[in-house]
């Protein structure tokens, strides 16, 4: 007697529909790959990098905590990523005279060469994408996206505080 197909089975056999999501899933993370690969290629920094210098451009002296909370990144996250770019001499760091922990950011003639160079768009095609959805598409999707991740058992919350 053949056995029972699991449940897994059963709804992706069903839901001709979960996997038309699934393929649209596939296609927007292709879609963010190929993009990251054409920033490496143009600009020799990554997507999250490319990202930042573009926000540290349109906001110069920008603090790091302004920064972090502007890409949506934990502060160490973005730490790090703006020693990568310190180190490459694509930003410098200013200490306020008046405060010595206040640390602003600014872009470089070397990173914004690097931004020039930096396919369109340098925000990421997501958040470019999402910039273009009206405030009902966005609430929707947001009330979606939030339902599917509950139907995931093992999810890192911590992971929305990391740059694609």
């Amino acid at each position: 007697m053949p056995s029972e197909p699991s449940p897994a089975a059963q709804t992706r056999a069903s839901s001709p529909v979960a996997m038309e999501i699934l393929k649209k899933f596939r296609i927007i993370i292709g879609a963010v790959r190929q993009h990251s690969r054409e920033l490496e290629s143009a600009c020799g920094v990554g997507g999250a990098q490319v990202w930042m210098l573009a926000a540290i451009a349109e906001t110069p002296e920008i603090t790091v905590s302004r920064l972090s909370r502007a890409l949506s990144i934990h502060v160490s996250t973005a730490s790090n990523l703006l020693d990568k770019l310190a180190k490459r001499g694509l930003v410098e760091r200013l200490r306020s005279d008046d405060d010595r922990r206040a640390v602003r950011l600014r872009i470089t003639p070397a990173g914004q060469a690097v931004l020039d160079r930096a396919p369109r768009p340098a925000s990421g095609l997501i958040i470019d994408a999402l910039g273009r959805m009206s405030r009902e598409s966005l609430a929707r999707l947001d009330e979606d996206l939030a339902c599917l991740i509950g139907h995931i058992n093992t999810t890192d919350p911590s992971a929305a505080n990391e740059p694609l």
